[in-house]
């Protein structure tokens, strides 16, 4: 009896002693919510600011394109909006394969191809780049081809012996690297096939000497009814997301009475307009000159943006600087060419050989894109608006080196309600003339 009482005790003793011990737990107990909090959302709050989209959304060959796909069929030709479908159909049968051969041929006049078919397809780029960075990032083909050799335009030629062969144009239209592939034409053929329905008429087009050759004429839309006009509501992008992008450490906030607000620390300054919502950062760390090799500039500017979803939309790359280094990326509604006379479509962009060297753009994005409701748009057809300009006295025709139709870019914005910021994108004629590419208003160039 006394055993099982000095048991009871025992454990007695033991229940009180763990009572006191959870007691005591319980009253000096303060769990760390604050941090644990707060450092779940610093870390929710970080990832989201280091991104302005969806990062690593845009391949390569969606941001390098061709402005126009042209085919050029004996006596007619026609040609395909360059909708991401219809660039991913054409090329598609390029991708993964080999080039045999190569070799290049140079005219210091206009530039003849003797044996180019009387059937081939026309990939018309807005820029030149390196021939083996197109190869190699977009078509992803094997190929020794001639080092540095840039080219703007791409003919892809029904060879007579079931192979394709590629031919890359200069820009000044003066060399061509001429390819043998293991490419079977059929292949290319079958896709015309399916597009054949969305082609329209195409007009080709000689000013000056150098398109002269059916390899080198300027081609554009011969027949352009019921176009559509756009609207576009946008998303405000914030200025705290691109400086945590990059600014390597907390930065100096300067601001001043005009809207314009400056950010700053030991590497990097940063402007921002509150008006035009326009930013544009240098890298002070960068005292390096810009790279002017496209082949580096190109890929990396591309991964860069990329990176943080900086292609916000259907951004693409249409101008390069190879004096300056500088390359602008510019937004496609609908596969065609947007413009605004502020730069409000567009991301422009230098490389250093450490890094990045500037970047600027409009801190906004698009939330939607619809149809305006407004009247379908009529324009006159690639003739008229040639033959106007060579009566044009005011207008040196031969400085005339492309034509196409794109969109004007009509802003709103307004930062402080996302829902104010607006662009109509109405179709128009553009003409690259003397390097710059201007807007056609009745027999003029603006």
């Amino acid at each position: 009896m006394r055993s099982k009482d000095f048991i009871k005790s025992i454990i007695l003793l033991l229940l009180v002693l763990m009572s006191i011990i959870l007691t005591y737990k319980t009253w000096n107990f303060s769990p760390n919510l604050t941090t644990d909090i707060k450092s779940e959302n610093d870390s929710d709050k970080e990832t989201k600011a280091r991104h302005i989209g969806n990062p690593k959304d845009h391949a390569t060959n969606q941001v390098i394109t061709p402005y126009q796909i042209v085919h050029s069929n004996k006596d007619e030709t026609k040609g395909l909006i360059a909708t991401h479908d219809n660039i991913d159909a054409i090329i598609k049968p390029l991708r993964n394969k080999t080039v045999l051969k190569s070799d290049q041929m140079h005219s210091n006049h206009n530039l003849i191809i003797p044996d180019l078919s009387n059937d081939f397809l026309v990939l018309d780029f807005s820029y030149d780049m390196p021939l083996s960075t197109y190869l190699g990032r977009v078509l992803n083909i094997k190929a020794k081809v001639p080092k540095n050799f840039k080219f703007n335009r791409l003919l892809i030629d029904n060879y007579n012996n079931g192979k394709i062969k590629l031919y890359a144009i200069s820009e000044d239209r003066h060399d061509v690297v001429r390819m043998k592939t293991n490419i079977k034409d059929q292949q290319i053929n079958n896709k015309l096939k399916e597009k054949h329905k969305e082609m329209q008429p195409y007009t080709e087009i000689i000013t000056n000497k150098d398109s002269v050759d059916k390899a080198t004429h300027i081609f554009a839309p011969s027949k352009l009814k019921n176009l559509k006009t756009y609207h576009t509501i946008y998303k405000n992008i914030g200025v705290e997301s691109m400086n945590s992008i990059l600014f390597d450490d907390s930065v100096v906030v300067r601001s001043s009475n005009s809207g314009n607000t400056t950010y700053n620390n030991n590497t990097g300054v940063a402007n921002y307009n509150d008006n035009n919502q326009k930013y544009r950062y240098t890298n002070l760390k960068e005292n390096q000159d810009r790279i002017k090799n496209m082949k580096t500039t190109i890929p990396s500017t591309v991964d860069f943006i990329n990176k943080h979803g900086g292609f916000t939309d259907d951004f693409r790359l249409f101008s390069t600087d190879n004096k300056k280094g500088n390359l602008t990326y510019q937004m496609f509604i609908k596969g065609r060419p947007t413009f605004s006379n502020d730069n409000l479509n567009s991301i422009d962009i230098s490389w250093s050989e450490r890094g990045l060297f500037s970047y600027a753009r409009t801190l906004i994005k698009a939330n939607v894109t619809i149809d305006s409701g407004a009247d379908d748009v009529n324009l006159p057809g690639a003739e008229k608006v040639r033959s106007e300009l060579a009566n044009n006295h005011d207008i040196d025709f031969e400085k005339v080196t492309d034509m196409t139709i794109g969109y004007k870019m009509e802003s709103q914005l307004d930062s402080d309600n996302e829902t104010q910021s607006n662009s109509e994108f109405k179709p128009e004629w553009y003409v690259e003339y003397d390097g710059k590419w201007r807007a056609y208003n009745d027999g003029r160039l603006e």
